[in-house]
């Protein structure tokens, strides 16, 4: 049977998360892997986008869940109810800002292990109040298109230009990601072999074959629509590092995508080790 849709759960306690795994899981729902950071919640959401996400407060790493709930309503456009211990007014208030789709307090569930208990209950609680919030939560979301595309549609000439161009020229290519070697802002080498600074708030990118197309945006906007496979290496590339364009890493200070050699900068660098880490194993 098709699951009926697909959640992330966000939650630092490995054994709470395989609770609620276990209830999600018996009425129908896919689950993806234990997601006990913020920076493990955005790589989960780039690679296999879920319906929705189940969060809690208390996080490992940097940042907590209330700064994942802005991101997912703001920049994902995710709905996402807080499963969380917290239950003092500050935090309740201070998640009012994030825009959620409920507040649950775990002990509003029960989540008990056969041999212990998880965390203190009350002593008449079921799973009902989260799989009803849930139902609830996907039942009132609008038809959507999917957050990530299948690639973009290239410009074969910065905007102003394309107004010189016939009713029946081509002013636009579709591209899949697949196919996109890197997107840049660095000078390129036009049509008379001459190398052409880029215009401002605009960037280019080069395909498999060699072909070359404009963007009107920039580097920080775009990537936060690529899909996770393309990552940023210093303040001039984004670059796909999936296996079809990743030639191989050189050494702790360079890569080299489609047979070419690329710096990547001190302030990339972590970035960049943490996608390789996250797609292939050394």
């Amino acid at each position: 049977m098709k699951p009926k849709a697909k959640l992330l759960i966000v939650e630092d306690k490995a054994i709470i998360y395989k609770r609620l795994k276990m209830i999600l899981k018996a009425h129908n729902y896919a689950v993806d892997k234990y997601t006990p950071s913020v920076e493990d919640a955005i790589a989960h959401i780039h690679k296999n986008r879920p319906d929705l996400v189940l969060l809690d407060i208390e996080l490992q790493g940097e940042h907590n869940g209330v700064y994942l709930g802005k991101m997912l309503k703001t920049q994902y456009h995710i709905p996402f109810i807080y499963v969380t211990d917290h239950e003092d007014d500050q935090t309740f208030y201070e998640s009012l800002q994030t825009q959620h789709s409920d507040f649950i307090t775990k002990k509003e569930i029960r989540l008990t292990d056969a041999e212990a208990p998880v965390i203190q209950t009350k002593p008449h609680l079921d799973e009902k109040r989260l799989i009803r919030s849930i139902q609830r939560v996907l039942a009132s979301q609008p038809e959507k298109e999917p957050f990530f595309k299948e690639g973009v549609m290239g410009l074969v000439d910065y905007l102003e230009n394309l107004r010189e161009f016939g009713s029946k020229e081509i002013s636009k290519v579709p591209v899949k990601y697949k196919n996109i070697v890197f997107f840049t802002v660095k000078p390129f080498q036009n049509e008379d072999g001459e190398f052409e600074e880029v215009k401002t708030n605009y960037l280019w990118f080069q395909t498999l074959d060699g072909e070359y197309y404009f963007l009107k945006t920039s580097l920080k906007d775009l990537k936060k629509s690529l899909p996770y496979h393309f990552v940023r290496i210093n303040e001039s590339y984004i670059v796909n590092i999936n296996p079809d364009v990743l030639s191989g890493r050189i050494n702790g200070s360079m890569i080299c995508i489609h047979k070419k050699e690329y710096t990547i900068s001190a302030t990339y660098k972590n970035e960049v080790q943490k996608r390789l880490d996250f797609f292939y194993r050394d």
